[in-house]
Parts: C-alpha cells; sequence; structure tokens
C-alpha cells in the first residue's frame, strides 16, 4: 500500500507521532539546542499548577525567549543541579489528534512519563535514585515549511501539588 491511499487523518497520525518521538529523543540526547529549534517563534512551554489554569502560578511558564534562556543555562553555564546531566528517558502513550483549530493549529494529546537518574557524586541529592515523573500533554503544532512547530507545549504533572524536587531537567 502506498502512502497516498492512507487516509489523511492516518499520515497526520504518523507524522505527528515521529514529531513528537524525535522531540523525546533529543530531549533524552542532551540536544537542547535542537529541542528549542521545534518551537515555533511565538512557542510556549508550560507546566501548570492547575488544570486548565491560564492566570494562576505555574511550576513553568516560559515564553520562547524564556526557552531560550533556559537552554542556554543548561548547555553553557554551571548550572550545577545538571552537572553531571541526568540521564532521562521518555516515554510517549495514547497520542491521540484531538482537532484543527480556526487558526490552522492541531491539537494533540498523550501521556508522557520521565524515567530519570542522576549520577554524580554522594554529595549531590538525588544520587543514583531514579524517579519517574507522570504527565498529561497537550500541544498546539502548526505546520511550518512542511514541518511541524510546537506553538504551545502544556504538561500537566500527576504530583504537581507535591514537593518536585530539582525539575531542572526539561520535561
Amino acid at each position: 500500500m502506498k502512502p497516498k491511499d492512507f487516509p489523511s487523518e492516518l499520515i497526520t497520525l504518523l507524522s505527528v507521532q515521529a514529531f513528537l518521538y524525535r522531540e523525546a529523543r533529543l530531549l533524552d540526547d542532551g540536544e537542547l539546542e535542537q529541542w528549542l529549534g521545534l518551537f515555533a517563534e511565538d512557542g510556549q512551554y508550560l507546566l501548570p499548577i492547575k488544570d486548565g489554569s491560564q492566570h494562576e502560578p505555574a511550576i513553568v511558564r516560559d515564553s520562547r525567549s524564556r526557552i531560550e534562556e533556559r537552554v542556554f543555562r543548561l548547555t553553557h553555564t554551571m548550572a550545577h543541579s545538571q552537572r553531571p546531566r541526568s540521564r532521562t528517558q521518555h516515554e510517549l502513550t495514547n497520542i491521540e489528534l484531538l482537532g484543527w483549530s480556526d487558526n490552522n493549529e492541531l491539537t494533540v494529546a498523550c501521556n508522557q512519563t520521565v524515567h530519570e537518574l542522576r549520577p554524580g557524586n554522594p554529595f549531590q541529592a538525588g544520587l543514583a535514585e531514579p524517579r519517574s515523573i507522570h504527565g498529561r500533554c497537550r500541544y498546539r503544532l502548526v505546520q511550518d515549511g512542511g514541518s511541524w512547530k510546537i506553538r504551545e507545549k502544556n504538561c500537566t504533572l500527576l504530583n504537581r501539588e507535591y514537593p518536585i524536587y530539582n525539575l531542572t531537567f526539561i520535561f
């Protein structure tokens, strides 16, 4: 069967899945500058405290310029909480296309689990203590020159009301 024989929704789902898997790989490989390139110029990255709240305090509420600052700090300065860098493994499940908006954005939902292991020496908090962080993510994606760009990544962590220590790596 040739790709043109597939329904367009299936082709869209497969291209979105490939895009999200690439994002996860870039994060796991520490390729943060390439990861930054996945965001649209008006892109946002959010880890809200409350469901569906745009005006409440958030764990992270980054504009594109703030994402650039975060990436620069993690890649070009001595971010002590990430020296040595955490080892992460992102797992994505339940990827679902929720629909197109009037301004040509595709909303996508998925579940993400990030497994983290902190290497280092005995004086660093969290040494060799693996942990997993779970979240429900919604993406607003736009097409840019034939590829997807993230206009918004909004991940609601399941344990958001409880202390989350050293969430320096990017979810």
